[in-house]
């Protein structure tokens, strides 16, 4: 799905973010020589130092290589030897430890946290009847934020201590949405998860994993802390054009995303998973690691949906066919493990920078399509009821700090025709977009992403639509009024608030009645200004920035509900109608637009607090 909420309009709360997508498959390399060329290409197009790659099949790694620099700085090349930063691939090794403890039955993947983590701080509404279970935290279907800005980072480098992180960092850990129903990709959850396996075993998180996952699957060229890493052949992080090196920041907690580690060696899990645990057997039993690849925990999955979450997999759509692993991505550096189960084949992709990841992937999707020769069948398409058609609204975003901008404008229409449905946003750049093909029995695929269904129709008891999941989004029926309207709102107040400024200065007696919106349009653009000059590392720190968000976030409503209290004081005093009416509406814009920035949590909203 392609959501095209532009960036500015949530500009007041985030910096930029970047949204991946994917482009149709094209013809790619077929030898080996090719692949190396075309990987090559790309790291230059795209400002990247270095790579190191690896592809594999049932039997172990049929190519590797590295090529350009491991450090734009000392000018040091990439080795076979050299350790990335694997960031949340290292999830799927955190969820491997989880499925030991499961399979010998010292719980069971329906367990409450509660139980396991009773000091676990939990705020779920809904936890009589849908406690947050263990599932829930492998699928990313607990209902929880993820990581909030300040408990991104850490003063000093961190080994173990999950729940002694979570009880520090509460905030993300409340659930939006009853558990089991929609996902929203949550690295909290894996910290809980962290904090059970350290629980258990009273040995740190590293000291678990090392012994139990990677030893036995013959990963040995791996470092799980910072520190550690640098102490070794690493590649440090870099970013942007100029491929400046990125500061290396210590994480608050490791089972989410902390290990290292070079391409060959990650082979020998994507390995391990492809083979239902083969090539190293006694680590998890076969049907274990078959129930770790399939999609679950969502509405989706219950209504036949085979895309989504696995327990610490993920599905991925490269080249218009469907692979399955994992992806990290870090300030500095991402990753990609992947794996396609019919064509017996996967790859590593291995890169220290964040600049570009899915371009890089191409290649090795088709060089191993290419040594296949695989080719998916045909699909079946059928009508589609029209009872699907109507609004809805995106419901599961990853980031509360979202939730405005996502409410207000990931909205769509939804129409079928045939075996079509038309995904169309209420005006053109907001919202949701796509063409979908339905394969029957509510079963449906993105054009943009070729034949693999990735989403379904989600129905209640009685047979009605209520629903659409696609790609992990959940899009929630509504009716136009609730689709349209507080969009409009918005859009009307800004352009009332933005035309109070202008008028004959001599038309008002009391010139503090266009004075004070005038100071709410002022603070507003205060805030949208701040808010663009934010970087990451400047997010959970009090700098001119935040304070400047903070402040306009007081100092809009404030300026606007005096503007009101004012313009209706001295409503009969002013002679001029027009110039009265001007700067009522612009007052009242500005209180409309407060109280939506109030519902969802923007008032006096301090960005080091959250």
């Amino acid at each position: 799905m392609k959501r095209l909420a532009p960036l500015w309009a949530f500009a007041l709360l985030i910096p930029t973010l970047a949204l991946a997508t994917t482009a149709p498959a094209q013809p790619g390399p077929a030898t080996e020589a090719e692949l190396r060329q075309s990987l090559t290409t790309l790291l230059e197009e795209h400002h990247i130092p270095g790579a190191s790659y690896a592809v594999f099949d049932r039997q172990g790694t049929v190519l590797s290589g590295v090529i350009g620099l491991a450090d734009s700085g000392t000018r040091a090349p990439v080795t076979d030897g050299t350790l990335f930063r694997l960031g949340s691939i290292t999830k799927t090794v955190t969820a491997i430890a989880i499925m030991q403890l499961v399979e010998q039955g010292h719980f069971g993947l329906q367990t409450p946290v509660s139980e396991l983590l009773p000091e676990a701080p939990i705020e779920n509404p809904f936890g009589e009847s849908d406690p947050v279970r263990v599932v829930h935290l492998l699928t990313h279907t607990a209902g929880f934020d993820d990581t909030h800005i300040k408990a991104f980072f850490s003063p000093v480098e961190r080994r173990g201590r999950h729940l002694e992180s979570s009880l520090q960092h509460p905030e993300p850990l409340v659930v939006r949405w009853r558990p089991g129903r929609h996902e929203g990709y949550s690295n909290p959850g894996y910290v809980l998860l962290g904090a059970i396996l350290e629980a258990h075993y009273q040995k740190p998180w590293e000291d678990v994993v090392s012994e139990r996952v990677l030893k036995p699957l013959g990963i040995t060229h791996v470092a799980a802390l910072g520190t550690q890493a640098a102490r070794r052949d690493h590649a440090p992080g870099h970013s942007g054009s100029d491929m400046h090196r990125t500061p290396v920041f210590f994480e608050q907690t490791q089972a989410d995303g902390a290990l290292w580690c070079t391409a060959t060696d990650l082979a020998r899990l994507g390995r391990f998973i492809l083979t239902d645990g083969a090539s190293a057997p006694g680590v998890l039993r076969p049907e274990t690691v078959r129930l770790m690849k399939q999609a679950q925990g969502t509405v989706g999955t219950r209504e036949g949906l085979a895309y989504g979450a696995g327990l610490g997999l993920h599905h991925r759509i490269i080249q218009g066919l469907l692979w399955q692993g994992h992806a990290g991505g870090v300030l500095g550096g991402k990753a990609s493990m992947h794996f396609h189960a019919e064509q017996g084949l996967g790859y590593v992709l291995l890169l220290n920078s964040d600049n570009e990841l899915r371009k890089l992937e191409e290649p090795l999707a088709a060089f191993i399509s290419h040594q296949t020769q695989w080719k998916p069948s045909a699909p079946t398409l059928r009508p589609i009821e029209s009872d699907v058609d109507g609004w809805y609204r995106y419901a599961n975003p990853r980031i509360s700090l979202l939730s405005l901008p996502t409410y207000l404008l990931d909205t769509a229409r939804v129409t079928a025709k045939g075996d079509t449905l038309s995904v169309e946003p209420p005006l053109p750049g907001f919202g949701y977009q796509a063409t979908l093909k339905h394969h029957g029995e509510g079963r449906l695929s993105d054009v943009d992403y070729g034949d693999v269904v990735n989403g379904v129709v989600v129905r209640d008891e009685s047979g009605a639509a209520v629903g659409l999941e696609l790609g992990g989004d959940y899009l929630r029926r509504t009716s136009m009024a609730a689709a349209v309207l507080p969009l409009a709102s918005v859009l009307l107040s800004l352009a009332l608030l933005l035309s109070t400024p202008f008028g004959r200065r001599a038309s008002l007696r009391n010139r503090w009645v266009r004075r004070l919106p005038s100071l709410a349009l002022l603070s507003l653009v205060l805030g949208i200004v701040c808010a663009a000059n934010l970087e990451w590392t400047l997010l959970a720190h009090m700098n001119w920035q935040t304070v400047g968000v903070w402040a306009a976030s007081v100092l809009f409503p404030a300026f606007g509900v005096a503007g009101l209290v004012l313009s209706v004081r001295t409503w009969r005093q002013e002679p001029v109608a027009v110039a009265r009416w001007r700067c009522l509406l612009g007052s009242a814009s500005a209180v409309c637009l407060s109280l939506w920035f109030a519902t969802f949590g923007l008032f006096s909203f301090a960005l080091w607090r959250w």
